[in-house]
């Protein structure tokens, strides 16, 4: 019930419909569930927070030991033949120095038959991905390249949500107005308060409740449409840079893996995977002081890097 709680979004103002099958209750698919607006008792940042937190320490979803394991692309790095992670291995050289390599897990437990693998050393690995993401990623302008498309988008709605909130507050103002002139009419003596006329004023008066019901729901939406400026993605990049620099193995982990969502290794190249929704995720979670945290849901606008 305490899940349920914390998951149902009309605590944010969006009252969901058609959200499980009857007989089941099966959850059904994103894509089928309806939303309508609802009032709101807690802000949607503070909501969207919430999921993300869950998502995030949901040992379903992603492995403890992925999270919280010393190597720092576990979970990330990924065998470019058969998609298969890429797991530890050490080896020992003539000298008797000992060696860790990320190889992959496919042909390591089943043979090259299955699929030729392939290895590479941790140390070049992980130097590769992070010199990579903090010179060519995570550069004010290559942010702002990335994040121009969701800009523009997040812009759009902020503009639709002002034109509502503009038609809102003339209603609820022409309402007023109406209702008024009626009050005058009658303390001035040219109208009777019979019951046509009450059943009017009543009928405005609702009129009115629900425009500024509606106004109040427009407004507490359009704060959670949060316009990322450059200023922000400036700072987002620096921190990230600053982060990525730091010796702790899980705090430069979890950083990475907020913004990444895969790291194919091949023969000639390495390819950074990930999502543009996510990478915006991580930039809004900057402007609050908070660390970013990874959603691990798929899908959504992808962006490619190669090293």
């Amino acid at each position: 019930q305490i899940h349920f709680m914390l998951t149902n979004p009309v605590y944010a103002g969006r009252q969901r419909f058609n959200f499980a099958e009857n007989k089941t209750k099966r959850r059904k698919p994103e894509d089928e569930v309806v939303y309508s607006d609802a009032p709101a008792i807690i802000e949607p940042d503070l909501f969207e927070r919430v999921q993300n937190t869950l998502k995030s320490r949901n040992p379903r979803v992603v492995s403890p030991r992925v999270v919280t394991g010393p190597i720092l692309l576990t979970g990330l790095a990924v065998c470019a033949t058969c998609g298969g992670g890429m797991t530890l291995r050490t080896g020992t050289s003539r000298s008797g120095k000992v060696h860790r390599y990320y190889t992959c897990s496919t042909q390591a437990r089943m043979g090259k038959a299955v699929c030729k693998g392939r290895s590479i050393r941790m140390d070049k690995l992980d130097s590769l991905v992070t010199s990579h993401l903090t010179e060519r990623l995570l550069t004010p302008d290559r942010l702002y390249d990335l994040l121009s498309t969701l800009a523009d988008r997040r812009d759009e709605k902020a503009s639709a949500a002002d034109e509502r909130i503009a038609a809102l507050e003339k209603e609820a103002a022409d309402t007023d107005e109406r209702l008024r002139r009626l009050y005058r009419l009658v303390e001035d003596g040219f109208a009777a308060m019979d019951e046509p006329l009450k059943e009017r004023i009543a009928g405005l008066q609702e009129a009115r409740d629900r425009a500024k019901a509606a106004l109040e729901r427009a407004r507490s939406g359009a704060k959670s449409i949060f316009r990322i400026s450059p200023h922000l993605i400036k700072r987002f990049a620096e921190t990230m840079r600053n982060n990525l620099r730091n010796d702790e193995t899980n705090f430069r982990k979890s950083y990475i893996g907020a913004i990444v969502d895969r790291i194919e290794v091949d023969d000639r190249e390495v390819r950074i995977l990930g999502r543009k929704d996510l990478l915006e995720e991580a930039v809004i979670a900057s402007s609050a002081a908070r660390a970013p945290v990874r959603s691990f849901i798929r899908g959504g606008s992808p962006y490619k890097s190669k090293t």
